[in-house]
Parts: C-alpha cells; structure tokens; sequence
C-alpha cells in the first residue's frame, strides 16, 4: 500500500514538471462559423450544454456565420449566446430549427448599428429575453420586433439610440422589462410607449433627456409600471401629477439630477409609491404635502443634498408619530425619547403598528435616510439627519397644522385654480398641461 502510494506521488510530480513546459497555443478566432465547425465544437460538448439546453459561442471572434449551421440539430435549445463576438448581422431563418424551443438570445456586445435586416428575429414566438446591449444600434424601427409575441425582456442598453419615435415598441406588447440606459436619448415621441400595458421595468437612466421629454401623455400606457429608473437624465424639473396614470409604481430613481424646484405636487396622485431616490439631486428642501398624501410611501433617500432641515421635513418622519403617542399615552416628557429613537423601540412600534390598523394612522413614518445631512439652520450644519435631537419642543405646533394644511392638496381642481391665479392681468392664458391631466384622468 506504502509503495503504490510512494508510485503515485512520484507519478504526479513527474506530470506536474512536464505540464510546466507544455505550450497552449494561442486562441484561433472564428471568423466565419459554419455548419462543419459548428459540428465540431457540438460533438466536442465546447458549445453545448446538456443541462440547461444551451449553446454558448461566447468571445470565439465571429463575425458571420452560414444560414445552415445549425440547421441539422433538432435538439430542444432554450438559450443561445453569442456575446462578445463581431457580428453586425445574422441570416434569415438562422434559427428554424429552434423557433419553437428558443426562449433566450443573447447578442450583447457585437456590431449591430441597426435592425433593419432584422428576419433572423422572425418566428421566435417563444422568445421571453432578447439581449442586444454594448452593440452600436442607431435607430430601431417600429417593424424591428414583429414575430416576438411572448417577448418579456428587452435589452438595449449602452447603444447608440437618439431618438425613439412612434409606436416604437407596438410590437413588443408583452413586454415587462425594457432597459433603454446609457443610451444618447435626447428625442422621444409622446406615443413611444403606445400599448405597453404590461410594461413594469423601465430604465431610462443616464441618457440626455432633459426635463420636457417627460409628459404624463409619454407615460400614460404605462399603466402596470412598478420601478422606473431616471438617474442621471439631465432633469432639473418635473411637473406636476407626472405619475398620475401610473398607479401601480412602487420606485422611482432620480438620483444625479439637478432639480432648481421642491418638485411641486409631482408625485400628487401616486398612491402606491414604496420608495423615491433623491440622492446627488441638489434638493435643499421638500414639499411636505405632497409626501404627506402618499400614505404607501416608506422611503426617501436624500443622501449628498444640501438639505434645509426645518419641521416639515422631520414632520414625515415624526409627525404622525407625535400626534399617535400624544392621543394615546399623554405621555409629553417621553416624546422626545420616543421621536428619536422611533426605529429602535419595540413598543413605539406597536403603537405605531396598533394604530395603522385601526386606521388612525394615515401613513407609517417615512425614513428620510440614515446618512442625509443637514446644511441649514447653521446649529445643524453638517449633521446627520438621525443625529438631531430636541425635534419635538421646536416643531410640536407646527405639526399640529399640517394635517390639515394638507388635506385637499393633490386634487387637481386645486391643481387648476392654482394656475389660472397665477396668470398675468388682462390676458387669460390657459394652462393646456393641466386640462391635459385633466381630461387624461376623465379618460
């Protein structure tokens, strides 16, 4: 047993020392890929994988590839990867063989600039995701995805996309992911999202589009639309009920903008808001009625902003909690213990909990993030949010006030009375945004 042990060892440095001189030969690209080739990698398992019905042609420097390769292959294939390759198109029929079996294509990171020869796409109506990110796609006609009936996914992202233009997507009305980021997007058609339903991701972050792209008209057939990411977009300004049709969003992320307003009754109207990102968005202060009717709302991340910490801004976090603890306990020389360690308590918590339930609590505490500074007043600059204490004994009238200062706030009617006010003697010049909404809510 020693000796054959001895003989293995010995064995295994003697391959160890010979492995050291062994030359891999460089990686030879495959520029044309046909069906010969294609046999090869297939019987050799380089391509296929049995377990998850895939073929990976991943990074192998192809840049065409014959319209029968695969066509003597009937086997069940799900996934298809070719990524990091060289193609700027694909031939017609390209994959007969799996168009009732193929569910995910993923072309990401070739040459395509367009999909005007866009047949190889044709017939895949078992197709859920279609990757065509880090490619050089320019336009996108509204003919591009005819055939995609099933399609779910849709990713376009790092392109070179300008423009959407009409109904560019009426094809893809089963859609609920479309990623359209770092993109040059500076143009979009109102009816861009016509039909989309379903639609419930939609990243438009980092791409040019300025604050009058955004209409409640553009969003509007997004009636299913559950996170929406804006970072980055070039916004200073969002007008007023711009969620109203969208009555099932949870997220929005607006990070990395440059807002020059509070976002007046912006959010006005979306009752089913969870969360709303604000970092790095220059906010100095927030309109306290608009977030105080989202009852849903949770969150509000205001990190890196130079934010004015006044009453109403502690009010979304404190207020309700004061009015809750003050009705219930009497309890007035706690409430500052109470205000400021609200996260940490466990009884606060039931009462906070006991009253949602029984309906006296309108809304849970928002939390304004943990690590959000204050610039102003000066005897709080520099502070975190969750280090200021003595909240109750300088804000308890004026939370007091609120509730009712707030109550018909994100009615439209206000809404429009608010406009006509505000126009100039001796012309009446009618805010056609607003009737816009509107007749949009009628509708």
């Amino acid at each position: 047993m020693h000796r054959t042990l001895t003989l293995v060892y010995l064995l295994c440095r003697t391959l160890r020392y010979f492995l050291n001189f062994l030359v891999i030969p460089d990686f030879q690209a495959i520029h044309h890929l046909s069906s010969s080739i294609f046999a090869s990698l297939f019987s050799s398992n380089i391509s296929l994988t049995y377990s998850d019905q895939t073929i990976n042609l991943h990074g192998l420097g192809i840049t065409s590839i014959e319209s029968n390769t695969f066509n003597n292959y009937h086997i069940p294939i799900k996934t298809i990867i070719l990524s990091s390759n060289s193609l700027s198109d694909l031939p017609n029929n390209i994959f007969k063989s799996f168009h009732t079996t193929l569910i995910n294509l993923n072309l990401q990171q070739n040459k395509f600039n367009s999909l005007k020869k866009n047949s190889f796409l044709r017939h895949l109506e078992q197709l859920r995701i279609l990757d065509l990110s880090k490619n050089e796609i320019k336009e996108i006609l509204k003919e591009a995805f005819i055939g995609l009936k099933h399609l779910d996914t849709l990713i376009l992202r790092e392109n070179q996309l300008t423009y959407l233009s009409y109904a560019n997507f009426i094809h893809c009305r089963t859609i609920t992911t479309l990623d359209l980021s770092d993109n040059k997007i500076s143009m979009i058609n109102s009816n861009t999202f016509h039909l989309l339903n379903h639609l419930k991701i939609l990243l438009l972050n980092n791409n040019p589009l300025g604050q009058h792209l955004l209409t409640n008209y553009l969003l509007k057939p997004l009636k299913n639309l559950q996170y929406l990411d804006l970072e980055n977009t070039q916004l200073e300004n969002l007008s007023s009920f711009l969620f109203i049709s969208n009555q099932r969003l949870k997220s929005i992320k607006l990070r990395r903008n440059s807002f020059n307003s509070t976002l007046k009754r912006t959010f006005c109207g979306t009752r089913s808001l969870i969360e709303i990102d604000l970092v790095s968005t220059n906010i100095h202060s927030l309109d306290i009625c608009t977030y105080h009717q989202i009852s849903s709302l949770r969150h509000l991340y205001l990190m890196n902003n130079p934010l004015d910490c006044t009453c109403d801004l502690f009010y979304l976090k404190y207020g309700d909690v004061y009015r809750i603890l003050s009705i219930e306990e009497n309890q007035f020389d706690q409430i500052d213990i109470y205000l400021d360690r609200w996260i940490s308590r466990p009884e606060l918590r039931r009462h906070l909990e006991r009253a949602f339930i029984h309906g006296d609590l309108s809304r849970l505490p928002i939390d304004l993030s943990s690590f959000a500074r204050c610039q102003t007043p000066k005897q709080w600059n520099g502070y975190e949010i969750d280090n200021i204490t003595g909240i109750y004994s300088q804000c308890r009238h004026r939370w007091l006030t609120i509730e009712e200062e707030c109550r018909n706030y994100c009615q439209l009617k206000t809404s429009i009375e608010f406009s006509l006010r505000s126009t100039s003697s001796g012309f009446i010049q009618y805010n056609f945004y607003i009737i816009g909404l509107v007749i949009c809510f009628i509708l």
